[in-house]
């Protein structure tokens, strides 16, 4: 049976670029591809790169060093958006794809930074990401990533750290507000340790690269590799944890990752959910439900169930904390299987129907149902009552669709 290769992420003590390359060497990109590859950048400082094995905590990983000389190291090239997109084109020893890739991340840190401060792409000037490091750390990943071959990426929730940073812009909260605009629409969390944890850099290539955001899928782990963050924690490792699973293709036709968040409501009015769950659904929830409970004092309360795609937890939690009466929003990550689904019209003798349609995974038809709205409005028109109508439609719907 034919395998997908799956790069999982776990960023639990953040991200940044230097640590996904040096993850990413030790899952088995290190090779001479990589290394002549990196070389041929044109960079006037002529950086030196070094991977070495280094401990976080008792924890192996890899360290990726970009070493540039004194007079560079205290004197960083702000570089605009199109002399970087003038290095990455000349270097002859990287794929197309990889130069288009690693100027496509380069333009989406560009836009990140234009809108923070009020400019356009072409005057931004990068500080400390348009220096010869973070110029290496992107196109190196990128170029792991290809000799890899990955077929997908997923990541855990990341880290973001807590505190403030020092930055060209002065001291500033964590996240760094480039990095704060970049993550928006990921699952994030503030993490154990207070500092920067994810960089603006380590930002944009999860952003860029990450398919799916959860728990990691089903199948034999055949790799795992450790890139070494800087900085040395005391209650944690600095480091960030890659994994190369295997799995079989066939699991992907029917079973994907979904998010459950839910909350327990006893002191909301009930015509206030006639507002909130219809917006769920508009803003792209895949299901709700209203579960009736007793709570604590023998209150009867309501707890509000939303499904969503992984990706939409933030989003959909912040809404929930806004819109309701909740101190609180707790989800879970799950795997549902489900019927491949179709929605077709069909013309019957009352009229024009809508239809939901249901096959498995070797197209067979197992369910076909008309919609509400439909049997509703031919029921109306034609003075029949609306179950006689709905069982009408869905007889001549199976017969109809069978042919």
């Amino acid at each position: 049976m034919k395998e997908l290769k799956v790069l999982y992420i776990e960023p639990f003590s953040g991200i940044a670029g230097d640590m996904l390359v040096a993850a990413l060497l030790g899952l088995g990109a290190d090779c001479k591809e990589f290394w002549k590859g990196i070389a041929s950048l044109p960079l006037m400082e002529k950086p030196e790169l070094k991977l070495t094995k280094v401990v976080r905590n008792g924890i192996n990983a890899l360290n990726f060093n970009v070493i540039l000389h004194e007079d560079h190291h205290h004197h960083h090239h702000h570089r605009t958006l199109a002399e970087i997109e003038k290095v990455i084109r000349s270097a002859k020893q990287l794929s197309p794809e990889v130069r288009k890739r690693s100027i496509g991340i380069f333009r989406r840190l560009a836009e990140a930074e234009a809108r923070v401060h009020g400019s356009h792409i072409k005057h931004v000037h990068f500080h400390e990401v348009g220096a010869a490091d973070a110029i290496i750390d992107i196109v190196g990943a990128v170029l792991c990533l290809e000799i890899l071959d990955v077929d997908r990426i997923v990541s855990a929730p990341v880290a973001l750290g807590s505190g403030t940073v020092r930055s060209a812009h002065g001291i500033l909260p964590v996240p760094a507000p480039a990095t704060a605009e970049i993550i928006k629409g990921c699952p994030t969390y503030p993490g154990a340790v207070s500092c920067e944890l994810t960089t603006p850099t380590g930002a944009v290539m999860l952003k860029s690269i990450v398919d799916e955001w959860g728990m990691p899928p089903s199948g034999v782990i055949s790799r795992i590799s450790c890139g070494a963050g800087t900085k040395d924690f005391k209650i944690q490792p600095n480091v960030l944890r890659v994994s190369m699973i295997r799995c079989p293709v066939s699991r992907k036709a029917d079973i994907e990752k979904i998010a459950v968040l839910e909350c327990n409501i006893d002191d909301m009015p009930g015509e206030s959910f006639s507002y909130v769950c219809p917006e769920l659904l508009r803003m792209g929830a895949l299901d709700y439900a209203l579960i009736p409970v007793y709570m604590k004092k023998g209150r009867p309360g309501i707890i509000l169930q939303v499904i969503c795609r992984p990706d939409g937890i933030a989003r959909f939690a912040e809404f929930v904390l806004r819109e309701t009466s909740t101190l609180g929003v707790r989800y879970r990550l799950e795997e549902r299987k489900f019927l491949m689904r179709d929605e077709r019209e069909y013309e019957t003798p009352w009229g024009m129907v809508g239809a939901k349609l249901a096959f498995d995974r070797k197209g067979k038809l197992l369910k076909c149902k008309p919609e509400f709205e439909s049997c509703a409005r031919l029921a109306k028109r034609t003075g029949t009552g609306y179950l006689s109508m709905a069982e009408k439609i869905k007889f001549h719907l199976k017969a109809k669709v069978k042919k």
